[in-house]
Formats: C-alpha cells, sequence, structure tokens
C-alpha cells in the first residue's frame, strides 16, 4: 500500500457525504494526511483506493464498512 512520492499508505478510511464518497488516507513516513474524492459508486471508490496502492482486499473491507452489502467482484451497485 504505497505511492513512491507521498509514502506509503498506513490507514484508510472511506465516507459517504450523501452524494460522493470521500477518501482519508494516512501515509507513513511524514506524509501526514490527505483527503481525495472516491466517486459516486462504491466501484468507483474501490478503484480510487486501488489507484493510491492500497490493496483490493483492504479497498473492499474499507468500503464494505459502510456499505455492507458491497462485493468487488461485481456485485448489485448499491448507490
Amino acid at each position: 500500500m504505497s505511492q513512491p512520492a507521498d509514502g506509503p499508505v498506513t490507514a484508510a478510511r472511506v465516507e459517504w457525504t450523501g452524494a460522493r464518497y470521500r477518501i482519508h488516507l494516512v501515509r507513513g513516513g511524514g506524509g501526514g494526511i490527505s483527503v481525495v474524492d472516491g466517486g459516486a459508486r462504491p466501484a468507483e471508490a474501490m478503484a480510487a483506493l486501488t489507484a493510491r496502492g492500497v490493496s483490493a482486499e483492504d479497498a473492499e473491507h474499507c468500503i464494505r464498512e459502510i456499505e455492507p452489502g458491497f462485493r468487488a467482484g461485481g456485485g448489485p451497485a448499491l448507490r
């Protein structure tokens, strides 16, 4: 879980804002915390997490914390 320019991702959290997902990333090595857009659908948030170096397994776990029915393998769209 890393992006070389920003340091490794040590924690991630996904939040639903009512219209879009917001992703909070904590980076080690002095990288700090960043908040980025995660899209409007669970699959978009999954893609945003993995694009930033979060493993697919960890990304799915983050999304399922707020969307319990989400399945990365193409389950029904929830939003």
